[in-house]
């Protein structure tokens, strides 16, 4: 049986289904434009004649042909952003492209291996920018969040909601989200930081 698109077209896997690896690798000349594929519950629209650079967060660049892939306007997203104790403080996670807006919400913490070690070790999620741009703005708050909350047993866990999200954050063109070591370092642990949020505009130029 042959699955196909809402547009009818041939696809290499269930729309509900694709990963990354197999979006990238479809014929694009099957494409509508506008046409919109899921990837890891994320809603991508096909934009023929976007020419940005894929990151695989919000733009996502086909192995062969034109265009991109454009984290749709519109939904709800949940991105999750790879971290480790070893992450530098301040290092950027994912940076917005050209004419892309995004309203942020609460997220959360995915832990695979405990954060342990350091010296009362807090860590949390910020943009490089004002006015979000204070270690925690965007998850872990003021003081971030410690090894207690970061246990693997927990598996996901919303942690302290980002100092700045009861107020909005809009996070616009070019803005950065960054890792924050907020108080010492961790000598171990992994996971990821997922961003959740809704898509206000992603034109692809």
């Amino acid at each position: 049986m042959i699955t196909r698109s809402q547009f009818g077209h041939p696809l290499a896997a269930s729309t509900l289904a694709l990963t990354l690896a197999l979006l990238k690798a479809l014929d694009v000349t099957d494409h509508v434009n506008g046409e919109v594929f899921v990837v890891n519950g994320n809603r991508y629209v096909y934009n023929a004649t976007s020419v940005l650079a894929g990151d695989d967060i919000f733009v996502i660049a086909p192995t062969t042909g034109a265009g991109r892939y454009l984290l749709a306007p519109g939904y709800v997203f949940d991105l999750s952003l790879a971290i480790a104790f070893g992450t530098a403080d301040a290092a950027v996670l994912a940076t917005l492209p050209a004419g892309m807006y995004a309203l942020i919400g609460r997220s959360y913490w995915e832990v695979t291996a405990d954060w342990t070690g350091g010296s009362s070790s807090a860590i949390g999620v910020s943009s490089g920018q004002a006015p979000n741009s204070t270690k925690g703005d965007l998850l872990g708050g003021a003081s971030g969040d410690v090894l207690a909350t970061l246990v693997a047993s927990s598996v996901r866990t919303l942690g302290t909601v980002g100092a700045k999200v009861a107020g909005g954050i809009l996070l616009k063109p070019t803005n950065t989200v960054r890792f924050d070591r907020i108080t010492s370092a961790f000598t171990a642990g992994t996971g990821f930081v997922h961003l959740v949020g809704q898509v206000v505009a992603n034109p692809g130029a």
